[in-house]
């Protein structure tokens, strides 16, 4: 593989399949990346463009903002919470 193919230039836009191949990580790990917030992108309709200068800072970004945060502590307790509220044991609770 030639590593000239995969320098990554900082004014250039990207897409999906060309930061995959980039990054060597799967098309669907980039979609989760970007609709996450965690990489940076444009969506032009459906289609994503990434900037080449938020791929090389995508490195420099370790912590996560506050509503990234937010955002994943809800969806990993949304079925917890499922779990102790909607449940046979706690639905006399729900005529009240």
């Amino acid at each position: 593989m030639n590593t000239k193919q995969l320098e990554i230039q900082p004014n250039v836009y990207y897409t999906l399949e060309e930061v995959a191949t980039l990054l060597r990580v799967s098309r669907r790990n980039v979609a989760q990346l970007l609709e996450n917030g965690i990489a940076r992108g444009m969506k032009i309709g459906r289609q994503w463009r990434v900037l080449g200068r938020d791929l090389l800072q995508l490195t420099q970004r370790d912590e996560l903002t506050d509503k990234q945060l937010t955002d994943a502590l809800m969806r990993l307790s949304e079925p917890a919470f499922a779990r102790v509220w909607d449940n046979d044991e706690d639905a006399v609770y729900d005529r009240l």
